[in-house]
């Protein structure tokens, strides 16, 4: 690094050799680097005289008392976070479980106790997954039913240019009528199940669930796939109910 350099090199050898002042030069480097200051802190101060060093070592105390409170402060922060994670993911858990747990597919989807019982079973599993963040769980809750606004905000996706519809079907009484008339192709793609429904169809969460473990089932025909799927229910405006299946262009 050229902090030290030998005053002679043995050319036959390659020993290096120094004199007395550079004993007292190498004291200072060691002491300085174990200290971690840098190459170029330490460069700077290969001159100075013993007050300027003393005054370096005070200023670096105070470096890494401060990046030591910070990080102990990140290290809170961390705890905080994970606590309010859980506590968010236990929050949305409880929601849909619930939720499901009052819900009767049998009507809408056509499907058994049995049937249902296995899907309730599935979303559980995927809650369970330890990995599983915010991030993966994306629901929009609205206990009370309102869905002020919810409907266009949702639709925008339409006008995505990154996506095309390639399933639409409007006014339609049941999602059992209309399951088997499309596929998902297990292409790697992002597919989007759409739904705007009356507020008759009752609890959008359980719906929602329901509508993409079902049409899963339906449509999948291999346990291992590379899908990427998402369902989004709102209540429509018109108060009819309307269905758009999304596939990503990319």
């Amino acid at each position: 690094m050229d902090l030290l350099k030998p005053v002679e090199v043995d050319s036959w050898s390659g020993y290096r050799y120094y004199n007395e002042e550079q004993a007292l030069l190498y004291v200072k480097i060691k002491n300085l680097q174990t200290a971690g200051f840098s190459i170029d802190e330490i460069k700077g101060l290969l001159d100075a005289d013993n007050d300027t060093i003393c005054a370096a070592f005070e200023e670096k105390i105070r470096e890494q008392e401060d990046r030591l409170r910070k990080t102990k402060e990140i290290q809170q922060s961390y705890l905080g976070e994970m606590q309010k994670m859980k506590a968010k993911l236990e929050a949305i858990r409880e929601l849909v479980s619930a939720s499901m747990r009052g819900y009767d597919p049998t009507e809408e989807f056509g499907i058994n106790e049995e049937e249902y019982q296995e899907i309730i079973e599935s979303v559980n599993n995927y809650f369970d997954q330890p990995e599983r963040t915010l991030q993966d769980i994306e629901y929009d809750m609205y206990p009370d039913g309102d869905a002020s606004n919810e409907e266009t905000e949702y639709l925008e996706i339409l006008n995505n240019p990154d996506f095309e519809v390639i399933y639409e079907l409007h006014d339609w009484e049941y999602v059992r009528d209309f399951m088997d008339k499309f596929t998902i192709a297990d292409d790697g793609k992002e597919y989007v199940l759409l739904f705007t429904i009356s507020r008759e169809k009752a609890d959008q969460t359980a719906f929602a669930n329901t509508a993409l473990a079902v049409l899963l089932q339906r449509n999948v025909k291999s346990h291992k796939t590379s899908r990427r799927l998402g369902c989004n229910v709102t209540v429509s405006e018109d108060g009819k109910n309307h269905f758009w299946l999304l596939r990503s262009r990319k």
